[in-house]
C-alpha cells in the first residue's frame, strides 16, 4: 500500500479507531460483559481505522503478468508492378488462414503502396512496436521514399519477405523519364528531354514522336536499339504556339516482341504564357543594388526587368511597363520622371534620396530629417503584416542578414501603411519601417528605407546556399505592387499541375466592396475533364471556401466557379493538369535482392509463394510474450474494501442485537 502522507498518519488513523471504540464501549454506559465488550470494541476499532485510512487515499501496488499471443503483421504490396506480374493472383489471405489456425494474433494491411508507386520504407515505418514479426509480400520494386532496408533495421523484429514478380528482364522498351519546362512563353521554344530504356531489343528500330493537344506532330526522331541493355536521352525543342495550359503526348512506336505497350506513351503539360510582365528598375546612379534587384525580379518567370539610369532628364519608358522600382529617387539632381507617376512604385530610399522632394510626392510615408547622415539598421519581422502573405520562416531568415544603410530621420506614416520589416538600430527595436507597404484605392506602393540590398542577396546565399529568401521578398513586393489595375472579388486557388496521386483541394475567397473576405453566399464549382465531369458545392472554411476533389485521373481539366453576391453573379474560370506518374510501368523487373537484404538484416528470411507452408511453420513456432508491469489501484475503488466495512459494522450490529441492545 502506498500513501502520499507521512507514516505517522497511519498511527493517527489507528488511534482514531481505538479512541472511538474505547469511548463507545468502555467510557459510555453500555456493558455487555467483558468478552463481548472486547469483541464489539475490536470490530468498531477495525471499521473506524479502515475508514480513516481510506480518507488518506491509499493506493494498492501489485505486479501483473499478462500472456499475449504472437502478433504478426502481414503487409501486401498492391502496386501496379505487382498486378502486372505473372503471380498477381497471389494473396496473403491464404497465409492468414493458416496462421489463425496456428493461434497467432494477426494484423493485415493490403494498402502497402499506391497503385502508381511503391514506398516500402513508409510501409515499414508505420509498423507498431509491439509486433513480433512482419510478413511483406512484394516484388521489391521501390520507386519512392527512403531506403526500406534502413527502416526495416530500426524495427528490431524479423521481417519475412515473400518474393513476387520475375527477376528476368522482359523484352521491352519504355519512356523512363521526361524533363520539360512547366512554363513557356508564346512564340518561343522550350526544351524537352526524354530518356528511353530498352531490354533485349538489339538491332530493332522505333520512332519517337511528340504531338500537341491538337493532334499535331511537333517533333520526331528515329531510335536505333544498339544494345540489349539500351539507354539514351533525346532532346527536342518544342515551339510554344498556343496560349494556355497545353497537353503534349510522347509516343514510342512498338516493335515486335514487346510485352508491355503501356510504358511507350507518356503525357506532360506546359503552361504557355503570353509574355512576361515588365518591371523598370530606375536608378539615380550606378549601384550594385540594381543588379541584385534585377536578378531577384527575374527569379519569378512571370516578370522581366530592365535597368535604366536617369541621365540628363532624358529617358524612354515603354508603355507596357507594369511597375517601376525607384532607387535613390528623387535625388538632388533628378526628379521622378512624370511619365512614371501613373505606374505602381517601389521606392528604395538611400543616401542619395532627396527627402524633401520625396515627401512632396505624398506617397503615404514622410521622412523628416534635420541632419544628412545615415545609420546601419537590421530587420525585425512583423508577423502582424497583412497586405500580402509572407512566410514567417522567410522573415526569420531576413533577420539574420547584414544591416542596410538608412537615411537618418523620423518617419510619419499614413494610417494604412503596414510594416513587413521594422528597423533595428543596434540592439534597439525602433518603430521605423524598414520594408513597408500601402494600398490606397487601386494604387499600391512599397518602401524600402535603406540601401545595400545587394548585401542581403549575397548573405542569403552564404547562409542558406540559395537566394530564395531574398528573391521571394522581392517577388512578393513586385506581385503586390503590380496588381493594381483590378482586384477580383471572387478568387479560386488551384495549382496548375497535380499528379494523379495528389488529393486535390480547391480553395476560394470572396471579397465585399471594401475588399474584406466573407463566405455567406453559397458557391459552386463545375469541373470539366476528359473522363471526369461534375458540379460540386464549396464548403465554408474559415472566412473562405474549400472543396476536396480527391484524386483525379490523368488529363486536362477546366473549371467554372460561381457565387451570387448582392444580386450579382461572380464567375471565375481556370484550368489545371493532372499528370500520371507512370513509375510502376517503367520497370517491371522484380528486385528480389532488396527483399533478401531486408530479411537478412532483420533476422528474417525470404520465401517464394510456393514456400508459404514453410513460412507458416516458422511463424507458428513463435512463442507467446509475457509482459510484466506494475498496476496501481486506489483502495477506495476496490469493492472488497466496501464489503469489509459493511461486514464489520453488520457483525457488530448483530452481536449487539443478540445481547439485548440495538
Amino acid at each position: 500500500m502506498v500513501i502520499d502522507y507521512p507514516w505517522y498518519f497511519v498511527l493517527l488513523c489507528l488511534l482514531a479507531g481505538a479512541a472511538y471504540a474505547a469511548g463507545l464501549y468502555y467510557v459510555g454506559h453500555r456493558r455487555f460483559g467483558k468478552g463481548v465488550n472486547a469483541l464489539l470494541a475490536g470490530l468498531r476499532f477495525v471499521a473506524v481505522s479502515v475508514i480513516a485510512l481510506l480518507l488518506l487515499a491509499p493506493v494498492a501496488k501489485r505486479t501483473v503478468h499478462e500472456r499475449q499471443k504472437p502478433w504478426v503483421v502481414l503487409e501486401e504490396d498492391s502496386s501496379l508492378s505487382v498486378q502486372m506480374s505473372v503471380d498477381s493472383s497471389f494473396s496473403l489471405m491464404d497465409l492468414w488462414d493458416d496462421l489463425t489456425d496456428a493461434g497467432c494474433q494477426l494484423s493485415f494491411n493490403a494498402d502497402a503502396s499506391n497503385v502508381e508507386q511503391t514506398d516500402l520504407g513508409a510501409l515499414l515505418d508505420r509498423i507498431p512496436p509491439e509486433v513480433m514479426a512482419v510478413v511483406l509480400s512484394s516484388d521489391g520494386i521501390n520507386n519512392r521514399g527512403q531506403n526500406p532496408t534502413t527502416v526495416a533495421e530500426r524495427l528490431g523484429v524479423p521481417v519475412y519477405t515473400v518474393a513476387l514478380g520475375d527477376t528476368t528482364p522482359r523484352r521491352d522498351a519504355a519512356l523512363s523519364n521526361i524533363r520539360h519546362n512547366r512554363i513557356a512563353y508564346l512564340g518561343n521554344s522550350f526544351p524537352v528531354e526524354i530518356t528511353i530504356g530498352a531490354h533485349r531489343l538489339k538491332g530493332r528500330t522505333a520512332q519517337l514522336s511528340i504531338t500537341d493537344g491538337r493532334g499535331k506532330k511537333v517533333a520526331s526522331q528515329q531510335v536505333n536499339y544498339s544494345d540489349n541493355e539500351f539507354s539514351t536521352t533525346i532532346s527536342f525543342s518544342i515551339p510554344a504556339e498556343v496560349k494556355g495550359l497545353q497537353k503534349y503526348t510522347i509516343g514510342l512506336s512498338l516493335v515486335e516482341g514487346e510485352v508491355e505497350p503501356a510504358n511507350n506513351v507518356l503525357t506532360f503539360y506546359t503552361d504557355i504564357i503570353d509574355g512576361r510582365r515588365k518591371v523598370l528598375i530606375l536608378g539615380n546612379a550606378p549601384h550594385p543594388d540594381l543588379a541584385a534587384l534585377k536578378s531577384a525580379v527575374e527569379s519569378n518567370p512571370n516578370y522581366e526587368a530592365e535597368v535604366m539610369l536617369v541621365e540628363n532628364g532624358k529617358m524612354k519608358v515603354e508603355s507596357d511597363m507594369s511597375l517601376v522600382i525607384l532607387h535613390n529617387l528623387p535625388s538632388t539632381t533628378h526628379q521622378v520622371p512624370k511619365e512614371l507617376e501613373s505606374l505602381p512604385q517601389v521606392f528604395v530610399i538611400g543616401t542619395q534620396t532627396d527627402l524633401p522632394r520625396f515627401n512632396a510626392l505624398h506617397t503615404g510615408l514622410e521622412i523628416v530629417s534635420k541632419v544628412k547622415k545615415s545609420s546601419e539598421v537590421t530587420a525585425v519581422y512583423n508577423d502582424r503584416f497583412s497586405l500580402f502573405h509572407y512566410d514567417a520562416s522567410d522573415g526569420e531568415a531576413l533577420e539574420q542578414l547584414p544591416p542596410l544603410d538608412a537615411p537618418f530621420g523620423e518617419g510619419k506614416a499614413s494610417a494604412s501603411l503596414q510594416s513587413l520589416l521594422i528597423a533595428r538600430l543596434g540592439s534597439i527595436d525602433t518603430r521605423q519601417p524598414l520594408v513597408a507597404a500601402i494600398a490606397q484605392g487601386h494604387q499600391h506602393r512599397v518602401f524600402v528605407w535603406g540601401e545595400g540590398l545587394w548585401k542581403w542577396r549575397l548573405a542569403d546565399y552564404l547562409n542558406n546556399s540559395s537566394h530564395e529568401h531574398f528573391d521571394r521578398l522581392v517577388s512578393q513586393i513586385v506581385n503586390f505592387t503590380a496588381v493594381t489595375d483590378h482586384r477580383e472579388r471572387f478568387i479560386v486557388e488551384t495549382e496548375r499541375h497535380y499528379s494523379d496521386n495528389d488529393n486535390i483541394v480547391v480553395g476560394a475567397q470572396l471579397y465585399n466592396d471594401a475588399y474584406e473576405p466573407f463566405n455567406t453566399p453559397d458557391a459552386t464549382f463545375s469541373l470539366m475533364g476528359d473522363s471526369v465531369k461534375g458540379d460540386f458545392d464549396f464548403s465554408r472554411s474559415g472566412d473562405g471556401y474549400s472543396l476536396m476533389l480527391g484524386r483525379l485521373p490523368e488529363g486536362l481539366y477546366r473549371y467554372t466557379a460561381r457565387v451570387q453576391c448582392n444580386g450579382e453573379t461572380l464567375t471565375t474560370e481556370g484550368s489545371f493538369a493532372v499528370e500520371a506518374l507512370h513509375l510502376e510501368q517503367v520497370n517491371l523487373t522484380a528486385d528480389h535482392a532488396l527483399l533478401r537484404s531486408i530479411s537478412a538484416i532483420t533476422g528474417g528470411k525470404m520465401y517464394y509463394p510456393d514456400q508459404l507452408s514453410e513460412l507458416c511453420d516458422e511463424l507458428s513456432a513463435l512463442k507467446p510474450v509475457i509482459y510484466t508491469h506494475t498496476r496501481y489501484s486506489e483502495l477506495l475503488n476496490l469493492p472488497w474494501v466496501l464489503v469489509l466495512i459493511i461486514l464489520l459494522l453488520g457483525t457488530e450490529w448483530v452481536l449487539r442485537k443478540y445481547y439485548g441492545e440495538i
